[in-house]
């Protein structure tokens, strides 16, 4: 090859190289430019991000297995490549550190196009309008007495309908998850009547059988995978609240990106669903999260308030303490500290807070119903 015929060659590779790494930068600041701005945000979100993550829902679905645990163990086993190589080639004679800036370039450039995917199709979400801003559902400020109502509420409810689901001769869950995830794809029917945005079908949950117990020391329950459109279930936490946190995670398939809000809609959706696996896990985890929150304000009306939990709800509250308790410990407190800053940086301004700071939205909600309630209701 004579020189003139090198220097164009090199000249090509140079200029492939600048695109392969200028679209996807361009595409990027782009965003960083678009995303502050609501309408364009809302724009991208309805018309480019959902539908994207739901074609992609559809199209994984179709799999028995979560496409997230294969891509989690793909990416471990070529990283690992990736640096066995590169450190056989750091030792090896200096002509190699060509091939080393090669493999250093190509994984960035993957990195860089994940980024991309990313921002586009999960990231606006955050930008665009909450399910609060578009349901005029508002959570202000928490009143004693409606906070304690709606805890009461909760409590009875979930005692009353802790006998519709099938228990072993302890009075453990015993209810099939295959049964539950099934039931899923209507879960959301009746509360999609009140708020018609959150309509569509929902995506079969698929169970997490690698990474299920690393979840749990974690701290998670489920987790929504964008790049797959999946809804993933940890099926090591304990099964009465896996219904309620299927719904959760069929939020976020809706678009909805907030913890506080998927936590909200989770317990609605469950508790409106007309399942009566659905129903009693929402309101056991509506009543989890309420009394939490009324413990802090006042743990005398507490200690009358857990007279309630008796029998299988009883059963079931115990078994679920006892399994998170042993979790505790630097590997959660780690994991939780990433996690509240990830939030935080999509402008989740409470963190890993707004898990609780649902209580504020369950209590504006059933408020009314629970006073009703209890006032109809002839139990002491």
């Amino acid at each position: 090859m004579n020189l003139t015929a090198e220097k164009k060659e090199k000249t090509k590779k140079n200029l492939r190289l600048w695109v392969l790494f200028g679209v996807p930068a361009a595409l990027i600041l782009l965003f960083f430019l678009l995303s502050p701005l609501r309408p364009a945000a809302n724009f991208v979100s309805r018309y480019f991000s959902r539908p994207v993550k739901d074609a992609l829902g559809t199209v994984f679905g179709l799999l028995p297995f979560s496409v997230m645990e294969l891509e989690y163990v793909a990416a471990v086993v070529f990283l690992l490549w990736f640096l066995v190589r590169t450190g056989i080639l750091a030792v090896r004679a200096t002509e190699h550190w060509k091939t080393l800036g090669r493999r250093a370039l190509t994984l960035a450039l993957i990195l860089l196009y994940f980024l991309t995917v990313f921002l586009w199709i999960f990231a606006i979400d955050y930008r665009a309008d909450s399910f609060t801003e578009r349901s005029g559902l508002s959570a202000g400020a928490v009143e004693p007495a409606d906070l304690e109502a709606v805890t009461e509420y909760f409590l009875r409810r979930a005692a009353e309908t802790a006998g519709n689901v099938k228990r072993d001769a302890g009075g453990h869950w015993q209810e099939d998850l295959d049964d539950a995830i099934a039931a899923s794809r209507h879960v959301y029917d009746n509360l999609s009547e009140e708020f018609p945005f959150l309509a569509m079908r929902s995506r079969t949950p698929k169970k997490m059988y690698l990474f299920s117990r690393l979840s749990s020391w974690m701290g998670f329950t489920g987790v929504y995978f964008p790049f797959s459109g999946e809804s993933n279930i940890n099926i090591d936490a304990p099964g009465c609240l896996i219904p309620e946190t299927i719904a959760h995670e069929l939020a976020h398939q809706r678009g909805v990106t907030s913890e506080l809000e998927a936590n909200f809609l989770g317990i609605a959706a469950s508790v409106s669903s007309g399942d009566p696996v659905f129903t009693y896990s929402g309101y056991l985890a509506g009543a989890i999260y309420l009394s939490n929150a009324l413990y802090r304000a006042d743990a005398d009306r507490w200690a009358e308030l857990s007279a309630l939990i008796a029998g299988p709800m009883a059963v079931d509250w115990n078994d679920n303490n006892a399994y998170w308790a042993q979790f505790e410990g630097p590997v959660e407190k780690v994991s939780s500290q990433v996690y509240d800053g990830y939030l935080k940086a999509q402008g989740q301004e409470l963190g890993i807070r707004s898990y609780g700071a649902c209580v504020d939205l369950l209590v504006a909600y059933y408020s009314d119903e629970a006073h009703a309630y209890l006032a109809a209701s002839t139990v002491p």
